[in-house]
């Protein structure tokens, strides 16, 4: 898996240069809601095609993204719906997360757009709400250096309502998925 914590992000930003690792993971929850039977081989051949602009990825590189992979497989497959935005830790500067935050829902965005998400219209109006939520908090960033109490809040609450509202678009998809296969 991912963890051995020497923060995992920043392990991953440093490793995936220049991919970010939030947009990557938000590709992918986007890519496994859109087709829950998408494989490793095809992830990494969207990640190559989509965001590698860069020429040939190292062997290294592509090692991280299987385990990505594997861990964003695992978080949505949980029972216990504990799929989470992989995003810096805690620790790191407001603006650095919320940057992550936004990278994050660009890539979900773009993941479910390359798997045509919606293309049967399987997406409720929650979910619609959510993923036009999603743009705009992509667009959005942290001005301020100092970060309040209510700046923390707020970014906590920012998280969850996307780790929510990843399930609920997943649940509208799978239903979707399970109707057509």
């Amino acid at each position: 898996m991912l963890a051995s914590h020497s923060p995992v992000f920043e392990r991953l930003t440093r490793l995936l240069d220049p991919l970010n690792p939030a947009e990557l993971h938000g590709l992918l929850c986007g890519l496994l809601c859109a087709d829950p039977s998408l494989n490793c081989d095809r992830w990494l051949s969207c990640v190559h095609e989509e965001l590698a602009e860069t020429g040939e990825s190292s062997e290294s590189a592509d090692d991280l993204l299987r385990k990505l992979f594997e861990y964003g497989a695992a978080q949505l497959s949980d029972s216990d719906c504990a799929a989470t935005p992989l995003l810096p830790e805690d620790e790191a500067p407001l603006r650095q997360r919320t940057d992550a935050l936004g990278a994050w829902c660009q890539g979900l965005l773009f993941g479910l757009g390359l798997g045509q998400a919606d293309r049967h219209h399987a997406l409720s109006e929650e979910s619609r709400e959510f993923l036009h939520d999603a743009a705009e908090i992509a667009r959005v960033g942290f001005e301020t250096e100092e970060a309040t109490e209510a700046d923390e809040t707020a970014y906590a609450e920012v998280v969850e309502y996307l780790r929510v509202g990843l399930l609920i678009v997943q649940q509208d998809l799978s239903r979707s998925f399970a109707r057509l296969h």
